[in-house]
Order: structure tokens, then C-alpha cells, then sequence
């Protein structure tokens, strides 16, 4: 059973043994004391206090802060009661995996090396609830733990105000493109406007010099001009068209990079600028599956994956293509990476079996970016040079 399935046992109110026979060993909650507060910012989100608050006929302002939310439930958290209880339920249901295997680890080594591996994998919030609410990791432990849990929001905080600022950056030049394609679409219509009054004029003239019955030899420059006339106008749309659909596409790509910021959150500390990564011997000469994405960013894909030496497989993870395409291009490549924002979910679990069925790194990735590619390259790197590619498998 994996992680996703015993939560949904959980839900259901059938724990599973491992978890349940764990729970005289716990720590309650209610006991916790000042750990109540780390514990409920790391390891629920805000929406998650709202349901519950539902639940319990919890009356939240409609003004109410974040903030305010937080405080309120970290202080019902250290109290006996349901809403204690209905939290525990809730992260006893979400992380009952890791739970177990805190419950199973007994030597402070071994969670060491638990805890150390779930930073790296993004699983901090479950495995911070599991070790700080087993009663055999020691204080030192869970002090240690929870000092980096600490530490680990400080340098988040740093990070996500970072990213506003990139995001009022790209808003602004949102902004500032579209006033530049309004101002193109005025003119272009203004174009138009010119070009049809003197089309208009010059077919009156036209009119007129047929009705006055003149010959054809004289009609002819009135013709010819109007002829003339229209060919140049008809250059002068085309090119303010296109410049047009130039603006159009550049506004598209810049809302592409504003909605990649505003989508991103980051799970851990900022890591080394990847602009320095060097594949070494882990990924030289290896083909790379992406499956998902943008048709639109698949040549910058292509190209951070040309300059990583590494031979790139693409596919649209079922917009347009087959998913069973998919099984032949597994057995070809030696990982894949799956921007998980931006696929079909069937053929994401698709993909994860058939890469744990063949004994391949199978990465999924927070969003679609060049960038976010880039640190999947890294870390694929890192992996196959120190020949931890099984433990990848299980993510």
C-alpha cells in the first residue's frame, strides 16, 4: 500500500496496524507544548484548517489573517479536545507511511539518515510530524529537527519574497506589452480607416467618370491609381499585422514566465545556482524522457538538455500524443522527468510504474520551467554518480 493509499484508508477510519500500534508510543498533540505551533505551519496548510474548522462549526471572520487562523489553531492543537483530535486524524491519515517507518527505526542514526533523506526529497512535513510525535527519537533529536524546521521557514521566507518581487517585475512588463499591442491595434485600425475612405473616394471618382460616359483611355488613371493605392495600403496592413502578432506572442511568453513564477513554491532551501551545473559522468551520453509540458517550451527544454550533453525524448503526456507511446519511450531513455502542473494524470501514473517496473529514476517536478529542468538535470546527476537510483524509485 503506498503513502496516498493509506490516507485514504485513514480517512475511512481503517488505520493501518503498523500506525495504530504505534500510537501508544506517541506523544499526543495536546502534549506537545511550544513544538504545537512548528507543527501546525509545517505540516498543514491553511486550507486544511478551514476544512476542519467546517467540521467542528469553527466561525472564522471573514476578515480574519492568515495569521490569525494559524494562531487560533496552534492553541486548540495544545488543548484536549476534538479539534486536537481532529488534527491528529488528519496528519495520522496524510503521512501514515512515514509514521510507520519512524515506529520501525529505533537507532538515532538510521533517523538521521530518515530525516535527512526526506529533506531532500520534499517530504519535510511528513517526516517532521513522524519523528516529533514518536516518544522513543530522543530530545536531542527532536530538538535538532526542530531547529532546522525553524531555520528551513527563514530561508523559505527569503525565497518567496524574492519571487514576489519577480513576479511585480513580469507584471509590469505584462502591463507595459499591452499597452504597446494597444497601441498597435489602434493604429492598425486607424490604417484601416485611411485606406477605406480613400478606397471609397477614388471608387466615387471611378463612379462618377463612368457615368459621364468618358472613354477608356481616359478612366484609366483614375483605375490605375486606385490599383496602386490599394497594393500599398495593403502592405502597410500586413506589416502592422504582423508586428501585431510579434507583440501578441512576446505578451503570451511573458504571461507564460509570470504564471511559472506565481505557481512555484518552494519546498526547501535555496540550492546552488544551477547555471553551474556540470553533468559529470552521471547524465554524459544518457537520453532524458520529458513527458508533459508546453509544446511552446520544448526547444528551451531541447537546448538546456543539448548544452547538459544529454539526448532528450519528448512527450505531451497525452495532449495531442498517444500515452501508448509512452512504454516504448521509457524502455529507450534512463530517466524521466514530469513537470506534474502540466500533464495528464493518468499518464503520470503511468509513467511511474513503468519506471519502477524497469529500474529506472522516475523525478516528478513542480512546474514546467527551463530552469526547474535544469535542477531535475542536477539532481539526476547527483543521483546516478553516487548510485542512489533506487531510492528515487519509491518517491
Amino acid at each position: 500500500m503506498s503513502a496516498g493509499d493509506e490516507g485514504e484508508a485513514i480517512e475511512k477510519g481503517s488505520l493501518p496496524n503498523a500506525v495504530a500500534q504505534a500510537k501508544g508510543r506517541r506523544i499526543r498533540l495536546s502534549e506537545m507544548g511550544h513544538w504545537c505551533c512548528s507543527v501546525i505551519g509545517t505540516c498543514l496548510t491553511h486550507d486544511d484548517l478551514l476544512i476542519i474548522a467546517r467540521k467542528w462549526n469553527v466561525h472564522i471572520e471573514n476578515d480574519a489573517r492568515v495569521f490569525d487562523v494559524h494562531g487560533f489553531f496552534a492553541r486548540k492543537a495544545g488543548e484536549p479536545g476534538d479539534i486536537s483530535r481532529a488534527i491528529e486524524k488528519m496528519l495520522d491519515g496524510r503521512y501514515g507511511g512515514l509514521v510507520r517507518r519512524v515506529a520501525n527505526t529505533s537507532e538515532d542514526d538510521r533517523l538521521v539518515d530518515f530525516w535527512n533523506t526526506a529533506v531532500n526529497d520534499g517530504f519535510v512535513a511528513g517526516a517532521y510530524w513522524a519523528v516529533i510525535s514518536h516518544r522513543h527519537v530522543s530530545d536531542d533529536l527532536r530538538n535538532r529537527i526542530f531547529g532546522e524546521v525553524h531555520m528551513m521557514s527563514h530561508l523559505l521566507g527569503g525565497t518567496a519574497r524574492k519571487i514576489v518581487g519577480a513576479a511585480a517585475e513580469l507584471q509590469a512588463k505584462v502591463d507595459q506589452m499591452e499597452r504597446r499591442q494597444e497601441r498597435w491595434s489602434n493604429q492598425v485600425r486607424h490604417a484601416l480607416d485611411v485606406r477605406d475612405g480613400k478606397i471609397a473616394k477614388l471608387q466615387d471618382e471611378l463612379g462618377k467618370s463612368r457615368t459621364k460616359q468618358r472613354t477608356p483611355s481616359a478612366a484609366a488613371p483614375g483605375a490605375d491609381k486606385l490599383s496602386k493605392l490599394n497594393a500599398k495600403q495593403e502592405r502597410a496592413l500586413i506589416a502592422a499585422r504582423t508586428r501585431a502578432r510579434q507583440l501578441a506572442n512576446e505578451l503570451e511568453q511573458v504571461k507564460d514566465r509570470l504564471s511559472e513564477v506565481r505557481k512555484s513554491k518552494p519546498t526547501r532551501a535555496p540550492q546552488s545556482p544551477v547555471a553551474s551545473f556540470d553533468p559529470g559522468l552521471g547524465l554524459c551520453g544518457k537520453a532524458v524522457l520529458y513527458l508533459g509540458g508546453r509544446q511552446a517550451s520544448v526547444p528551451q527544454i531541447a537546448k538546456a538538455a543539448e548544452a547538459a550533453r544529454v539526448s532528450l525524448l519528448h512527450h505531451d503526456g497525452g495532449l495531442e500524443q498517444s500515452t501508448h507511446l509512452i512504454d516504448d519511450l521509457i524502455s529507450r531513455c534512463d530517466a524521466v522527468i514530469c513537470p506534474v502542473d502540466c500533464i495528464n494524470h493518468q499518464a503520470c501514473l503511468k509513467a511511474k510504474k513503468l519506471c519502477k517496473k524497469m529500474h529506472k529514476p522516475f523525478m516528478p517536478v513542480s512546474s514546467r520551467g527551463t530552469t526547474t529542468f535544469q535542477r531535475a538535470l542536477a539532481e539526476l546527476a547527483s543521483r546516478l554518480d553516487t548510485g542512489a537510483t533506487s531510492a528515487m524509485q519509491h518517491r
